[in-house]
């Protein structure tokens, strides 16, 4: 027996440990949102814990999209063709993904990043290489100088039929460039059409500080450094969060 204990001991030491993902948790799912034009509330933001709460998702109705980073809500809407963001828990969502992060881990390195493509493979590539098990979701956080960027606000307009075709038409897209961004998203390989669309693993929430505003990441060309923030369930990092988000104080 002492003999199998230390070959056991050889053995699963030469494989990579895993940290704990947390516990990625979903309300809504996007294809019943997109084929069925099911915009009932699903959650409400205010029935769950905010304690190192991290979420993205979009706002009952599609009036709104919804970005949490550790229990801070910013939700972005069109009033009046402007761009308002509230910082209340009070709203429900027709989707919403969500999990909680304690710590942080963060890996800064040198890499230009153009298009969601890329960052996808650079998420998976990093999360493996530092104890997340890819094959199961986690969420994740980046950091960059932005060259050009574009996402997009939903405005649902209340009695028009919800299908594929006409949901591009309330979507508004914004244009950012040439500034410091946070980008807060989940990975996923087995969620598409649930909570990443049916041609991508990750679906990622931008968000700026002038003006303050959160929206669903569409296209994005950075330049230099990127920061990419990763869950660290074992309790070796300090929370990051706060100072992550420290391009907007709110």
């Amino acid at each position: 027996m002492k003999y199998l204990f230390s070959y056991l001991l050889v053995i699963f030491g030469t494989l990579p440990i895993f940290a704990q993902n947390p516990d990625v948790k979903f309300a809504g799912e996007l294809r019943k949102i997109m084929l069925d034009a099911d915009l009932s509330t699903k959650i409400r933001l205010d029935t769950i814990p905010r304690q190192n709460l991290f979420a993205i998702g979009v706002v009952d109705s599609l009036q709104g999209e919804i970005c949490i980073i550790n229990g801070k809500p910013l939700v972005s809407s069109i009033k009046d063709t402007y761009i308002k963001t509230d910082t209340t828990m009070n709203h429900g969502a027709s989707m919403l993904v969500y999990a909680y992060v304690q710590n942080w881990k963060v890996i800064t390195i040198e890499q230009d990043v153009n298009g969601l493509e890329e960052l996808e493979l650079l998420v998976k590539r990093l999360a493996s290489e530092n104890g997340i098990d890819a094959t199961r979701p986690f969420p994740f956080m980046a950091k960059t100088w932005i060259k050009n960027m574009s996402y997009q606000v939903i405005d649902w307009q209340s009695g028009v039929i919800h299908t594929s075709d006409t949901h591009s038409q309330f979507a508004h897209e914004l244009w950012h460039s040439a500034s410091t961004i946070m980008l807060a998203g989940f990975y996923s390989e087995n969620h598409k059409g649930i909570y990443t669309s049916y041609d991508s693993k990750i679906n990622v929430h931008a968000i700026t500080s002038d003006p303050l505003t959160a929206g669903h990441l569409e296209t994005i060309e950075t330049f230099g450094k990127i920061a990419i923030y990763l869950p660290d369930n074992n309790g070796t990092s300090k929370n990051v969060a706060v100072e992550a988000l420290k391009l907007q104080e709110y």
